[in-house]
């Protein structure tokens, strides 16, 4: 048995918004051949990406979310356009991006989840913070990218919704030929404790 987890924290999205996602992968996939769907569910937006976490500090990692969720407040955001990384001209990820009042406490929610897991033994090597949604990545090797200008100016006003985030969760994430595998290690209700003390 592995003595180490593939660990990441993350929101995960409603039921209700993947299946919009997946409705929109499915509108984009004759035009894009060379992107690898994410197909396992649920969607989510990632948070931090522990890596490799030692099974003996997974309690540690999941109570240091969990405390540092429990300051913020249930937040609104909503799906809405997509996008491209390092760019829609050489895409190597397709995204759907977020929009919403809730934007500025989920940043704020992700340096605190950032400490949390640092103060666990696990700082996160990249720090910049693109709120998204991953739909798919373009494979390498399988010609030129395309040029995915034209696919982010038609979507520029889709939504798949809005959604109240009321957790965060701290995933295992198990490699298997078919894709990743998730499974909740921790859940860290969003109590609002900072609201409460009027910070």
């Amino acid at each position: 048995m592995p003595d180490s987890t593939r660990t990441f924290v993350a929101i995960a999205l409603p039921d209700a918004v993947g299946q919009r996602l997946t409705k929109l992968q499915s509108q984009l996939a004759p035009d894009l051949p060379g992107v690898r769907w994410t197909a396992t569910p649920p969607f989510h937006v990632t948070l931090a990406f522990l890596g490799d976490v030692e099974d003996a500090d997974l309690n540690a990692v999941c109570r240091g979310v969990a405390d540092a969720s429990a300051e913020f407040a249930p937040l609104d955001l909503r799906v809405e356009g997509v996008g491209a990384f390092p760019d829609p001209a050489r895409p190597r990820i397709l995204w759907a991006g977020l929009t919403g009042p809730g934007l500025e406490p989920l940043a704020a929610h992700q340096k605190a989840v950032l400490k949390a897991v640092a103060a666990a033994g696990y700082r996160v090597s990249d720090t910049r913070f693109h709120p998204h949604v991953t739909l798919g990545r373009v494979r390498p090797g399988r010609g030129p990218a395309p040029n995915l200008s034209p696919i982010v100016n038609r979507y520029k006003t889709w939504s798949a919704g809005a959604f109240t985030v009321v957790e965060a969760i701290t995933f295992a994430s198990t490699l298997s030929p078919d894709g990743p595998i998730y499974a909740p290690l921790g859940r860290a209700p969003l109590a609002g404790r900072k609201l409460e003390s009027g910070a």
